[in-house]
């Protein structure tokens, strides 16, 4: 199953700790903040603060828009600017300090005894192409400029932050990504263990 996800079918959702509001781009069944297996989100992030914490997750955080911040996980300290990543266990005490104002940050959240991740950025201006077998595809468009995907020869065209969710059963599947301009595109590929 293939969905073309705009931001208007974005769920938005209070932060587990109640200290702001993440938009949920896509996650897995589960009724609550503590029984899925895997979560696409992104998050406003207006005051420096304490994370939520998710036992047994694991996190990968990219601040999307803004200068950045001052990742601390238990007493170590990462600085993370616009399109960087961090990786680290929602087990962990984690907060964050604004640089300079607010940011908003892309976030996959999954349990890492059920599924294995591949999460990539993708910065260039060429045609990618690509091959997967993943149970799930996830694609995150964060450039002003289109982009356009072909998977299995059917078109789809991502405007920014609009995303493009796969969803198959162990089929290989082709994909092209082609922007005119310079890609800002997130892939995430999950596989159940």
């Amino acid at each position: 199953m293939i969905q073309h996800l705009d931001t208007a079918d974005y769920k938005q959702m209070l932060w587990k700790n109640g200290a702001g509001y993440t938009i949920e781009l896509a996650r897995s069944e589960g009724d609550s903040l503590d029984t899925f297996d895997w979560r696409i989100s992104m998050a406003d992030v207006k005051t420096s603060g304490d994370f939520s914490k998710f036992n047994s997750m694991q996190r990968i955080l990219t601040v999307l828009e803004g200068v950045g911040i001052v990742l601390n996980i238990d007493g170590d300290s990462e600085h993370l600017k616009t399109l960087q990543s961090a990786q680290f266990s929602g087990e962990r005490t984690t907060s964050c300090r604004l640089i300079d104002g607010p940011i908003r940050d892309f976030n996959l959240i999954y349990h890492p005894e059920k599924w294995r991740s591949h999460y990539q950025w993708l910065f260039d201006s060429v045609s990618t192409e690509m091959f997967s077998s993943a149970d799930l595809i996830f694609i995150f468009n964060q450039s002003p400029e289109p982009l356009e995907i072909e998977v299995d020869r059917q078109v789809f065209c991502l405007a920014h932050q609009q995303s493009l969710k796969i969803e198959q059963q162990k089929a290989l599947k082709k994909l092209v990504l082609k922007s005119e301009h310079l890609k800002q595109t997130c892939l995430i590929e999950l596989t159940k263990i």
